[in-house]
């Protein structure tokens, strides 16, 4: 196993230690700051994890899988978290909660239905993808110390994720239609060339 993919599993084992902090901080305030803590080791950790592949020239399947799921694991988890009554506050808002769990089962769903029709779907994310992707955890970073931040630091940060989560949502469908539309090109090519064989 490639060092990338090692630091990947390393998030994806940090994430049930840093949901378990933000349901500690209710008991104790301490634990707020160690899941603010936790976080910025998690996306520390994607940084450093996609860059050595790419340095290292060590992008392997598993990583272009284990890579989005370590991402999904983080984000929906402490979406369910942050958004319920659990989290002693601030709260996401639960439009905000809506509209990142919607999108995230767009994407999953999406690239399932791919996968089963064509061979070229990879979960590998597109920049407004990835771009989102950080903005959700910059904003969870934001809720995690929320009771030091001011309301519209934290209602900026609430709409500006929503736009890019609304945003890399229109993405990705539009990379799904253009992927679909290639096959069935190439399909058509195929069956042409039958014919005129035949």
């Amino acid at each position: 196993m490639t060092l990338a993919n090692k630091i990947t599993l390393l998030r994806i084992l940090l994430t049930p230690f840093l949901i378990l902090c933000t349901l500690e901080a209710a008991n104790a305030e301490w634990f707020r700051y160690l899941a603010a803590s936790l976080l910025f080791l998690v996306g520390i950790g994607d940084v450093v994890d996609g860059y050595i592949a790419k340095k290292r020239n060590e992008v392997t399947t598993l990583g272009r899988f284990l890579d989005p799921v370590a991402d999904k694991f983080v984000v929906i988890s402490l979406c369910i978290v942050l958004s319920s009554r659990f989290w002693p506050g601030p709260h996401l808002p639960y439009w905000l909660a809506a509209l990142i769990l919607c999108r995230e089962l767009f994407v999953i769903v999406g690239f399932l239905s791919l996968s089963l029709t064509t061979a070229h779907a990879s979960p590998w994310p597109c920049l407004l993808g990835r771009i989102n992707n950080n903005a959700q955890q910059v904003m969870y970073g934001v809720v995690i110390v929320g009771n030091v931040m001011p309301d519209f630091v934290l209602t900026f940060f609430w709409w500006g994720t929503g736009f890019f989560s609304l945003i890399s949502a229109l993405a990705y469908m539009w990379l799904g239609v253009r992927i679909l539309s290639e096959r069935q090109g190439y399909k058509t090519d195929i069956d042409r060339s039958a014919q005129e064989v035949t």
